[in-house]
C-alpha cells in the first residue's frame, strides 16, 4: 500500500533553513501523529533515513528548536526515554491551531517544557499527550478519570499543568482535583 506525506509547499520559499534542516523538518513532518500530536521517531530513526550524522543531527535539531520550527520534550514510554517533536511549521492541515504558526518564534528555548495546542481542542488523546508531556504521573489514567477529562476545557488544562511543579509525579487523582480547584479559581 502506497502513503504519502503533505506538506505545505512554503517550505521550499524559507531561506531561514537549509538543507539538512529542511530534510529533518520534512520527515518529523511525515512521522507526525495526529492522534498525539506530536512526531516522536528516535534519533536512530532520523539518523537512518537522512543519512545525517549523530553530530550533525544535534546541531539541526537544536537550530530547528532554536529557531522556532519544532518544540522538543522528552517521552517517558515502556521502550525508554526518546524525544517528541512538536512541529511548529509547515504541518499541513493544522494552520488554524495555535501551534502552527506562520512566522517561527525565533525566542523558542530547548528547556521549555509547556507545550501550546496542535490538535482540536475536544480531542482527548491530544489532551492527554499534552497532559503527559507537561506533568509527571504516578500511574496511568483511569476510564473514569478519562471520562471526565473529556469535558475539560484546554485552556484550563494549559492552566493547571503551568502551575504545577513538575519535579516530582502526581497522581491523575490530584491532576484532576487540581483541575476543578482552577475551574473555581481556587489556587
Amino acid at each position: 500500500m502506497e502513503s504519502y506525506t503533505i506538506i505545505d509547499n512554503n517550505i521550499w520559499e524559507d531561506h531561514n533553513i537549509k538543507g539538512h534542516e529542511k530534510l529533518v523538518l520534512i520527515y518529523l513532518v511525515r512521522n507526525f501523529n495526529v492522534n498525539y500530536g506530536y512526531s516522536f521517531p528516535t534519533r536512530e530513526q532520523i539518523q537512518e533515513a537522512t543519512g545525517i550524522s549523530k553530530d550533525t543531527l544535534n546541531k539541526v535539531l537544536n537550530s530547528l528548536e532554536e529557531k522556532g520550527y519544532i518544540t522538543r520534550s522528552k517521552r517517558e514510554g515502556k521502550a525508554g526515554r526518546n524525544n517528541i517533536y512538536y512541529i511548529n511549521k509547515y504541518l499541513v492541515g493544522q494552520e488554524t491551531s495555535s501551534q502552527a504558526s506562520t512566522k517561527p518564534n525565533t525566542d523558542n528555548k530547548s528547556n521549555n517544557k509547556k507545550k501550546q495546542a496542535t490538535e482540536p481542542q475536544g480531542d482527548l488523546n491530544y489532551k492527554l499527550g499534552y497532559i503527559e508531556t507537561s506533568v509527571n504521573f504516578t500511574r496511568d489514567f483511569r476510564d473514569t478519570e478519562l471520562e471526565e477529562l473529556k469535558e475539560v476545557d484546554m485552556k484550563i488544562i494549559e492552566g493547571v499543568c503551568a502551575k504545577i511543579d513538575t519535579s516530582e509525579a502526581i497522581s491523575p487523582f490530584i491532576f484532576l482535583l487540581d483541575l476543578q480547584k482552577y475551574k473555581r479559581g481556587i489556587n
